[in-house]
């Protein structure tokens, strides 16, 4: 069955070319009015506007309007809507995070089906593409960030050591609102694994979170400051890297997932953080060996007693998440500062530029008129 020609100029704008795949999530998804709606939307408009420019009435435009945000396919302001303009965000805003999850517009599991083919056949690799041209760009890719449990459990790193925009602590405890959302990988294309939900901080304290907590179907949710810190440790103690907003696991993260799969542990960037072993107290039981997702852990054999083997971190593959620490019952991981304040400065620019910081495409419009 031919596609309508809409969904390949839709395709064509989000950045996804000659995807057949990405053409039949657009098909099961919207209809080819929405599409155009959407293809107009991609500069904020008011429905008088769009009516002139799609020639529908404004009454019935309305009704296509008020879908499209139920569904997640655009955002509304007080007067103006607008489309989300990336692949990213048109995903986590009608799929993810921020979706519909109950009521007439959740994803249907055909729906699911098709995002998930797409995930893992097309768009891991083109996510790992941008994270390279991020590197190349900026230096680096965004650091993961220390474990909060981590940083508690060891007492050789005092809180003034702790910089501001490493301390997630701090970010919770300093927020106004404090909105979580449910992991957007997993409720989307995931496997379903057993780690925890509610782990998504994408939304937390962000015009984006307050716009979604009320629209319908949606299972974001505000929280108290005790609350949301429990749900960073509840996170961390079932094994999830705290990476950019996320906790993310490596079977269905959009970044974890195709950089574990691949070993292309050099596109994870590590923090100022590495963990360190007490050859005294390490008993050798190689719990922290299964938790690390970088291969950073090895064990080498006692010296005086080759029966008996201790755990020692790799320091070039220690990307500093932390996850040995909180599993560690004999407290023989710590961590350990190796890399300086000014490693978190950002590239130089070449060109005389003002640096920036490295971020992935932008989200949606959350302050339209």
């Amino acid at each position: 069955m031919p596609f309508d020609p809409v969904y390949k100029e839709l395709s064509d704008k989000l950045g996804v070319w000659e995807s057949v795949r990405f053409l039949r999530v657009l098909q099961a998804t919207m209809t080819p009015l929405e599409a155009k709606i959407c293809m107009e939307l991609f500069e904020p408009a008011t429905c008088p506007e769009l009516s002139e420019r799609l020639n529908i009435d404004t009454k019935s435009l309305q009704k296509h309007l008020d879908v499209l945000v139920d569904k997640g396919m655009i955002t509304r302001g007080l007067t103006q809507y607008a489309f989300h303009t990336t692949l990213l965000a048109f995903h986590h805003e009608c799929c993810a995070d921020t979706a519909p999850h109950t009521g007439p517009y959740a994803m249907t599991e055909e729906q699911k089906a098709l995002w998930k083919d797409f995930f893992y056949n097309e768009w891991s690799h083109e996510f790992m593409k941008h994270i390279e041209e991020m590197i190349k760009n900026f230096g680096k890719n965004l650091p993961i960030s220390p474990s909060i449990l981590a940083l508690e459990l060891s007492p050789n790193i005092k809180p003034e050591d702790i910089l501001p925009e490493e301390n997630f602590k701090l970010k919770i405890e300093n927020a106004k609102r404090r909105i979580l959302a449910p992991c957007g990988c997993r409720t989307s294309w995931g496997h379903g694994c057993d780690k925890p939900l509610m782990t998504c901080f994408a939304a937390f304290d962000r015009p984006r979170g307050e716009y979604y907590l009320n629209l319908p179907g949606r299972l974001l949710k505000e929280v108290s400051l005790e609350e949301a810190l429990e749900a960073a440790k509840d996170a961390e103690r079932a094994g999830l890297v705290h990476w950019g907003d996320c906790y993310c696991c490596d079977s269905c993260c959009e970044n974890l997932f195709p950089i574990t799969r691949s070993k292309r542990y050099d596109l994870m960037t590590p923090n100022r953080y590495a963990a360190v072993v007490d050859d005294e107290k390490c008993t050798g039981c190689k719990k922290c060996e299964k938790r690390c997702y970088f291969e950073a852990i090895e064990f080498i054999p006692v010296e005086g007693n080759p029966k008996r083997v201790k755990a020692h971190v790799i320091p070039e593959s220690c990307k500093g998440c932390g996850l040995c620490i909180i599993t560690c019952k004999p407290n023989a991981l710590r961590y350990e500062i190796v890399r300086p304040p000014e490693y978190l400065k950002q590239k130089p620019p070449e060109d005389g530029k003002e640096a920036v910081a490295p971020q992935f495409p932008v989200w949606g419009h959350y302050n339209l008129k």
